[in-house]
């Protein structure tokens, strides 16, 4: 007998799956149920709040996993340009395995909002603003009161860089990006000697 975790799991890794594919548009019940293959009342059990609350927990499950990501990255004692470009390079070879099919969940459900899935704004909001205060921690050559705006800009560029590779099937834009962006704010906060 499957367990009521491993079930509540697999619908949580499938709405992410589907919102990197198709945004909140893209994560339909049904869509849910084929790919986690769990039954389709187990996810009114668990998501009493239908399809926004599941696709809330699962945002928020690419949340800490996206967060775990950029502290590795930005947590390292490196120089800013090296750490901007293994993001990218990361990025890169995660939209490579995808097929060029899926990217951030989140700005993949941003993208989507409408009328009627306004409250997933708010969602999506914090979230970025929880990934941006985890990059500036790390920008350990930029001065305190430009930290902010400078995770701002790796992050806005990051999430272009994806639809732009997304929509060419190529790694390139990431890989462009990430070396260009790394170079300019390698020349706009020089380490301290």
């Amino acid at each position: 007998m499957m367990e009521p975790s491993d079930s509540k799991t697999r619908i949580i890794r499938a709405a992410l799956d589907l919102m990197s594919q198709s945004g909140l548009s893209g994560v339909g019940i049904n869509q849910v149920v084929a790919m986690s293959a769990a039954p389709r009342g187990s996810i009114y059990h668990f998501f009493p709040g239908g399809k926004l609350e599941l696709a809330t927990v699962a945002l928020e499950e690419a949340e800490r996993s996206v967060a775990q990501w950029f502290r590795g990255i930005f947590d390292q004692r490196e120089p800013i340009a090296k750490k901007v470009e293994s993001l990218f390079a990361d990025a890169a070879a995660n939209v490579e395995a995808s097929g060029f099919n899926k990217s951030c969940p989140v700005s993949a459900v941003a993208l989507d909002i409408d009328h009627d899935s306004e409250r997933m704004r708010a969602v999506c909001h914090r979230i970025f603003m929880a990934w941006q205060g985890i990059i500036a921690e790390g920008l350990d050559e930029v001065p305190q009161p430009e930290r902010q705006g400078a995770a701002e800009l790796i992050l806005a560029t990051l999430e272009g860089a994806l639809i732009l590779s997304r929509s060419e099937a190529s790694t390139s834009p990431l890989e462009r990006a990430g070396k260009n962006l790394g170079d300019v704010l390698a020349r706009r906060f020089r380490a301290p000697s």
